[in-house]
């Protein structure tokens, strides 16, 4: 049934490229990947307003840039199903690229991670790279195989591990000569609005990503917030996240200096709350990327 079923569907749908190369590096997503550097590379300089060597920048880049795409493709390898029912187009996995590249691709793209997180920790002389990078690949593993589609857990999850980009980019600038109790006190007293707005924003984008996914989540068998307990629901809970991200941009443009990028901040805001009332999923999910890049623009503004 699946074979006659895959074969129904190549024959309708165009896959956006029908060579093994090209898919290997679309299933990566450099575009994500690129973003993930930028993030990194501006997360960097926004502390001191300025870079350290390039090797040291590049060491920082690379770690979480690998596991990413990693994670990208072992997350395309157990979504066979549901991608070729929400974007056919695109499921390229067991189609053009053969699931044992596709999986040992992943393997080796997380060994490579690990590897480069364990030499950058003992450049900088503190375990939390290394620590965050393990961390992430075993939660990325799991995420895709198994807890992707449990309600809430698997948002969290992503929410999560795209905030840990925040402490890793600034690990050389924390004391790991204490508890790691009072490591993780003091880094939230510093940047715990940076990693709650961060957090926020990504746990929103994922519950309106499983709206759009709804369809084949549900074929898939997966437990999705709005598979359990309805789109109308969802919906309630993102207006109320979107709620409080409106009174964090109050808030943030009250306590900050007024200039252009936090008027495109605050638009970019008030775009999220009018497709939030329009429920335009698609939409919302673009805006709240948006935001996450104008966010990154004002760290980098604010430290020149």
């Amino acid at each position: 049934m699946l074979a006659m079923g895959d074969s129904q569907g190549q024959g309708a749908v165009k896959q956006v490229t029908s060579s093994p190369i090209s898919a290997w590096f679309r299933v990566m997503r450099p575009g994500n990947l690129a973003i993930i550097a930028a993030a990194i590379a501006i997360l960097r300089y926004s502390y001191d307003g300025a870079w350290g060597s390039l090797f040291l920048e590049v060491l920082f880049i690379l770690p979480l840039v690998l596991l990413a795409a990693g994670g990208n493709i072992i997350n395309d390898y157990f979504d066979i199903k549901e991608d070729r029912i929400n974007k056919p187009e695109r499921a390229l996995v067991g189609r053009v690229l053969k699931r044992r590249i596709a999986l040992v691709s992943h393997w080796a793209l997380t060994a490579a991670g690990l590897v480069t997180a364990g030499v950058l920790s003992v450049t900088i002389g503190n375990y939390i790279p290394l620590m965050i990078a393990f961390t992430i690949s075993i939660v990325l593993f799991f995420y895709s195989a198994k807890l992707k589609g449990r309600v809430l857990i698997g948002n969290f999850i992503v929410a999560a591990s795209i905030a840990s980009v925040i402490p890793f980019a600034y690990a050389d600038d924390i004391d790991t000569s204490m508890s790691l109790m009072m490591n993780l006190t003091l880094f939230v007293w510093e940047f715990g609005i940076l990693l709650g707005l961060t957090f926020l924003i990504v746990f929103t984008r994922e519950l309106v990503k499983d709206i759009e996914d709804i369809e084949g989540d549900r074929i898939a068998g997966h437990l999705t917030f709005p598979i359990v307990y309805s789109t109308k629901s969802s919906w309630r809970v993102i207006k109320t996240l979107i709620a409080i991200l409106l009174a964090s941009t109050i808030w943030i443009t009250v306590n900050s200096e007024k200039d252009l990028l936090i008027g495109l901040f605050i638009a970019v805001t008030l775009g999220i709350a009018y497709f939030t009332w329009q429920k335009k999923a698609t939409q919302l999910s673009a805006w709240l990327k948006l935001l996450l890049a104008v966010g990154l623009l004002l760290l980098a503004y604010s430290a020149t």
